[in-house]
């Protein structure tokens, strides 16, 4: 049978290291130091098996508590408790050991039985105060981190955040609540249990990230949530991770609007376009209209004023663009001066008002002497088996048309 514990015994030899090393060494491992000095380095050798010390009073007084105040005073050696050893029943000098750092004192004659019970309750209460200090510890971290049990009912956490619906309470606790009963976003609180209990049934853990609005501005959480099993497998419960991730994710917002905007006009780039073209059989936003577009004079605009007044007329033709179409349209630069739009739900008739809509308002943009222009183009599809590619060469078709007929117009 394996020894349930490593007991350290810091006793001088005699009858009362004999009379403690016999009641436990059936059950338990001993280490037998001489002194202090000796059981120090035992200690430290031997810290990650050691469950408790048994400390011999009078040595202890002797140095000026040396021993207690050498381990109290560091973290290593935090989890295992001391327990004084005194000849006879312990004075009131004695008890200042416990004010050093001891955990109990046991004196003889003391029963195996009482004697092993005693140790027991002292290392559990050890272990116990350990968790509590862990527990500080992890406040002091930014992340949230908390334990829930087998019914998704928070056992502690580290952080109350702004996403709890307290009352004002300050004796509010969140232990023995779930989601759904504290959190101010419902949705998300239910979306939470939901996981919790998919967690609990399969044992296998989740990551995710959810969007709240703070004051009007966007916040960002990622939760980690894990199974806890106990020696048999048995899930009790989830640990979970809390991180404040909004620095990061807007940062990644942008990154990939970046990635697929005109630095020029705002509009999507052409990169964009390729990609949603791609996706484009996906959509269910039948009908589907293309409109192509090109501006009418570019070239003039910039021999005559250089290219810098030609970006501008550019980006002239893009507001036009934003301010007919529709929020659901999405507008592309494809090149220097041509143009790609895509509108869902969107017959070719509709888009042909929207057309002319656009073709009046130019009008109302001029740079220098050049009044703004522009050539369009149409096609529709009508469902996802229509033939896409062809579609879409049929509006450039017709807007090169269309810019043919303008350049005539245009002295």
């Amino acid at each position: 049978m394996a020894k349930k514990y490593t007991i350290l015994m810091i006793l001088p030899d005699g009858s009362l290291a004999d009379e403690f090393c016999g009641r436990l060494s059936a059950d338990h491992e001993i280490l037998r130091a001489a002194d202090e000095d000796e059981g120090l380095q035992l200690l430290h050798q031997y810290r990650q098996r050691i469950a408790a010390v048994l400390l011999d009073i009078g040595l202890e007084k002797a140095s000026g508590y040396a021993f207690l105040r050498t381990v109290s005073g560091n973290i290593l050696y935090t989890a295992i408790p001391v327990i004084a050893v005194a000849p006879q029943s312990p004075e009131a000098e004695d008890l200042t050991c416990l004010g050093h750092g001891a955990a109990d004192i046991i004196t003889p004659p003391c029963p195996g039985p009482l004697l092993a019970k005693r140790l027991a309750n002292v290392i559990r209460a050890k272990d116990s105060a350990t968790v509590a200090e862990i527990e500080r510890m992890l406040k002091a971290l930014p992340s949230n981190i908390y334990l829930k049990d087998a019914e998704g009912k928070y056992v502690f956490a580290t952080h109350y955040w702004h996403h709890l619906d307290m009352s004002g309470n300050p004796d509010w606790t969140i232990r023995g609540k779930t989601d759904p009963e504290i959190r101010k976003d419902k949705e998300n609180a239910i979306l939470a249990y939901e996981s919790d209990k998919q967690i609990l049934a399969t044992g296998k853990g989740t990551r995710y990230i959810i969007e709240n609005e703070v004051n009007g501005q966007p916040e960002f959480l990622e939760l980690i949530k894990e199974p806890v099993c106990d020696d048999n497998g048995q899930i009790t419960g989830i640990i979970g991770l809390i991180n404040n991730v909004t620095e990061q994710q807007i940062l990644k917002r942008e990154l990939e609007k970046r990635s697929r905007t005109d630095e020029l006009t705002g509009l999507y780039n052409r990169h964009y376009y390729e990609e949603c073209i791609k996706r484009l059989h996906k959509r269910k936003e039948f009908p589907v209209s293309f409109i192509s577009a090109d501006c009418n004079g570019l070239k003039k605009i910039n021999d005559t004023y250089g290219h810098l007044v030609g970006d501008e007329y550019i980006r002239m033709s893009a507001l036009l663009f934003k301010m007919v179409l529709p929020e659901t349209a999405l507008i592309f630069r494809v090149g220097g001066d041509e143009f790609a739009m895509i509108l869902p739900s969107t017959s070719a008739k509709e888009a042909q008002t929207l057309i002319d809509e656009m073709q009046q308002k130019a009008a109302l943009f001029r740079i220098r002497d050049q009044q703004l222009s522009v050539a369009f183009g149409l096609s529709s599809i009508h469902a996802g088996t229509d033939d896409l590619i062809s579609c879409i060469e049929a509006a450039d078709r017709d807007m090169y048309v269309n810019k043919r007929k303008t350049k005539k117009d245009i002295p």
